[in-house]
């Protein structure tokens, strides 16, 4: 049986509002399924966790934002349960790197009608993330956007992307460089100046920044960004170019691939999956191919594996 894991908190209401045109719709097409509205992560955790007890191989469907699906992955990995998103968080990057409709009865179509497609995890210090990692100054905007008034504002106006631009123009001002060390399948490549280190599963992060536009979340690879030796201007320069993932040929930005990635830093530094706080370095992320079952939209590119 499907099941529905409201968050009522998520986009500032939007999961609720959300919830109510997704019932209706669910009523009319007359579909058994069950529902719980949630209040914390913890209570969506239970539901879950006792509803795949008795139903493991059913449908997941989560009405929220990137960091309530990145709570539930560790129930959901390695299992046969499926994840289905219907958008309603600020950011919404989950939505945006799987080709995951916006609009919410098209995302629900997606879940009646979509592909169930095995797509990779990231595995960070025994920590599970969809999207991407972030280490550095993005993951310093992260965590100025989460403990920020403005992203309220923001999700009350329905501009919850907007509330990343804001942390970033804020703390490209505070935040200072490192020397890093970034091992990659075994080979250490050494940077000074390091501004950011992202690990990317899917194309996106922080509401629509195109980090790494070539990801892709079925190739059993992680795509990293490093930004390094450019000054604070030239940064500023370079962070409209990120949102079309042009920043990829510019001259202090290495684009690398790898399965398993380490990284070290001559200041320690947070570190962001999913949105949310997961550590900080030094860290070890592996890729965790094929770990989770998802469903797609039918017309997206799609790899049908077993999960491993």
């Amino acid at each position: 049986m499907m099941l529905f894991v409201i968050n009522q908190h998520a986009g500032n209401g939007k999961g609720l509002r959300t919830w109510q045109l997704i019932e209706s719709r669910m009523q009319q097409l007359e579909i058994e399924y069950s529902s719980c509205v949630t209040a914390t992560p913890e209570e969506a955790e239970m539901h879950v966790s006792a509803h795949l007890t008795k139903y493991p191989r059913s449908t997941i469907v989560v009405l929220g934002g990137d960091g309530t699906i990145h709570r539930l992955l560790p129930i959901l990995a390695g299992t046969q349960a499926v994840l289905g998103v219907i958008p309603a968080g600020s950011g919404n990057d989950t939505a945006r790197g799987f080709h995951i409709p916006t609009e919410p009865l098209q995302a629900l179509h997606t879940i009646l009608h979509g592909r169930r497609n095995a797509v990779d995890l990231i595995q960070i210090n025994d920590k599970w993330t969809l999207t991407a990692l972030a280490t550095g100054f993005d993951a310093e905007v992260a965590e100025a956007v989460n403990q920020s008034r403005y992203k309220r504002w923001c999700n009350q106006l329905r501009i919850g992307s907007a509330a990343y631009l804001i942390g970033a123009i804020i703390t490209m001002f505070t935040f200072k460089p490192a020397r890093a060390a970034i091992t990659i399948n075994g080979t250490i490549h050494h940077y000074d100046n390091v501004w950011l280190t992202a690990i990317a599963n899917s194309s996106s992060y922080g509401g629509g920044i195109r980090i790494c536009p070539h990801a892709d979340p079925h190739d059993g690879e992680l795509d990293i960004c490093i930004v390094h030796s450019c000054t604070r201007w030239t940064l500023m320069r370079l962070f409209p170019t990120v949102f079309s993932g042009k920043h990829v040929n510019l001259p202090y930005v290495s684009m690398l691939h790898g399965h398993d990635v380490h990284i070290t830093s001559s200041i320690d530094r947070v570190a962001y999956g999913d949105g949310e706080r997961t550590g900080t370095t030094p860290l070890q992320a592996a890729v965790g191919r094929h770990k989770l079952l998802m469903l797609q939209p039918s017309s997206s590119h799609h790899y049908e594996s077993k999960i491993v």
